[in-house]
């Protein structure tokens, strides 16, 4: 493959500085390295929907990157690409004047780090009969092994529940939700304390490469829509719909169909999306007869559901 030689602006940072930068940044967004030849690596573009092919390199001592997708072409520096994932500009050796950070932090303008959620503890193996058995629930309503294991879905010993994590846009996990398995399990969800879901949207870390999204309220709901071949599908994690999701799902879609429960709070939820997203193609999927949602539709009405979905003038 013949590739365009581009001229370096990143001349202030060291080959092996800007090397480590790259691949810590690999390594936190979960973004998985098809080849490493010479000092270039090739990866998936995170620019458009191709998941078929690498066609994305990156220099590792120059920091400079192009798609050779025919169909994206976009090209750049590391800065450029490191505020595309992870959505803030990039700052190396950052100095910082002692007094003025002792100022903001008596002004509350820095938050806690978060702490990171480790996943291991929920985890299952599901080669194994005796896990299935644990999330069975779930495959009950009509989810795959294939769907489930790509949701990550887990199950937790100490409060007997099915476990369901929850990622932001930046691939960080978030939130983990805990799925009661029987009726006399009060609540029906629990979340960790932290976790607040006004703050992300269910599947947004997939959803995002694609210009075009479905949106339902539950994380089940989500994965019953994802079941049935919707790869483009978020959840607002409850009726409420905040205004910074109402941000995330400006700044990454441009067609809107809301699929929303057949009730008073899912009418709702659908009027405050209209009103929030005008300029955007909005459309609406119905929930089919008999049911309450779209997690209670089997595949087939979910894909007949949106196929025949209406348009909002």
């Amino acid at each position: 493959m013949t590739k365009t030689r581009m001229y370096s602006t990143l001349k202030s940072f060291s080959p092996m500085n800007l090397r480590t930068e790259i691949d810590n940044l690999f390594e936190e967004y979960h973004i998985q390295v098809y080849t490493f030849s010479g000092d270039e690596y090739s990866i998936f573009c995170p620019f458009h929907k191709n998941a078929n092919t690498p066609s994305f390199y990156i220099n590792s001592k120059t920091g400079l990157w192009q798609c050779f997708n025919p169909s994206c072409g976009k090209k750049g520096n590391f800065k450029h690409l490191y505020r595309h994932i992870t959505g803030r500009s990039f700052h190396s050796h950052l100095k910082v004047d002692p007094i003025e950070l002792q100022s903001k932090i008596d002004a509350g303008f820095l938050q806690k780090r978060d702490e990171h959620i480790d996943l291991s503890p929920i985890g299952i193996d599901y080669s194994l009969e005796s896990a299935i058995e644990k999330i069975q629930p779930f495959v009950n309503r009509g989810l795959s092994i294939n769907t489930l294991k790509h949701f990550e879905i887990g199950f937790s010993e100490i409060k007997n529940r099915i476990v369901i994590p929850v990622r932001n846009h930046q691939y960080k996990v978030v939130g983990l939700i805990g799925r009661a398995i029987s009726d006399d399990q009060e609540p029906r969800y629990l979340y960790n304390k932290g976790f607040k879901r006004a703050d992300v949207l269910f599947n947004i870390q997939n959803a995002k490469h694609f210009s075009e999204v479905i949106i339902v309220e539950g994380s089940v709901d989500a994965m019953k829509i994802h079941e049935a071949g919707f790869r483009n599908v978020v959840a607002t994690l409850g009726a409420q719909v905040s205004a910074y999701q109402v941000k995330l799902i400006k700044r990454y879609f441009d067609t809107i169909i809301i699929f929303s429960d057949k009730d008073s709070a899912g009418n709702a939820m659908r009027g405050a999306i209209i009103d929030s997203c005008r300029g955007k193609n909005i459309f609406t999927a119905e929930v089919s007869a008999g049911c309450k949602d779209p997690g209670d539709m089997n595949a087939i009405e979910i894909q007949n559901s949106i196929n025949i979905k209406n348009n909002i003038i």
